[in-house]
């Protein structure tokens, strides 16, 4: 179980412009040592990746980047790492680490309501006027850990995916931030009731994601890949109008067939 007093002394993994904003609110409440990043190649591949070898030279916090989670481990255990935070990074924590650490990270929606992958994408695409992220306990199950904490905001009709994501970002700082200073409460999770396969029609899959958070469902959500940018012709076209606002910058943009 989390603890109030186990962020004394903390690690990161992750390599995107959300893990820095974390990182960043996390240094006036725990000691960072370690930063397990991405490798100079996946840099590249991956959204809103950012390059955090500087940040990490000013606040002397090893950075590793060569993908060894053994080396990573170690250097924890020796410098006395309580916990090993998790932010916008899609990688899974190997047994290894969630055996000797507590492990939390973060997710892009409101859980155990949505769990799974592509989070704000089809949180946009929901198109409800709210949504929400999560902090939670990290276990060998995906998103099966206990919650921590959990917001929610209001959004309008014009709102972009860019601005989407910032506010998600945003308030997941907030969710962290809250956690480190004891501002939390475990909840159980559960698992989820219905599961959206992989490259499902994006109209259809957002109705179903609509019905269950309706009727109290919990509804697993794929993930997404450029393939399931294109618009299909055949969508509504108050569809159409959203999801070329939820498909773009900062994810592959909508195009054509």
């Amino acid at each position: 179980m989390v603890e109030v007093n186990s962020f004394s002394t903390v690690a990161f993994t992750g390599n995107t412009q959300l893990t820095k904003k974390c990182m960043e609110a996390t240094l006036p409440h725990s000691k960072i040592v370690a930063l397990f990043g991405l490798s100079s190649d996946e840099l590249s591949g991956k959204t809103n990746s950012l390059d955090l070898s500087e940040f990490c030279e000013e606040h002397d916090i090893k950075l590793f980047s060569d993908n060894d989670w053994t080396e990573f481990r170690i250097y924890c255990q020796k410098n006395g790492v309580d916990s090993v935070i998790t932010i916008g990074d899609s990688r899974i924590i190997p047994k290894t680490i969630i055996d000797s650490f507590d492990v939390i990270g973060n997710h892009g929606a409101v859980l155990p309501y949505v769990p799974g992958g592509a989070s704000l994408v089809w949180g946009r695409l929901l198109n409800s006027g709210e949504w929400g992220v999560s902090i939670m306990k990290i276990v060998e199950k995906v998103d099966a850990g206990d919650i921590l904490k959990t917001k929610t905001f209001q959004y309008g009709d014009g709102f972009t995916e860019a601005e989407f994501v910032e506010t998600c970002d945003n308030l997941t700082v907030e969710c962290l931030v809250d956690v480190l200073r004891g501002d939390y409460t475990i909840t159980n999770n559960r698992k989820y009731d219905v599961r959206v396969a992989k490259h499902a029609d994006s109209e259809a899959a957002v109705n179903v994601l609509r019905y269950c958070l309706e009727n109290n469902l919990c509804v697993y959500m794929p993930p997404r890949t450029p393939d399931d940018s294109v618009v299909d012709p055949n969508w509504s076209d108050e569809f159409i109008e959203v999801f070329k606002i939820a498909q773009n910058t900062p994810y592959p943009k909508w195009k054509e067939e």
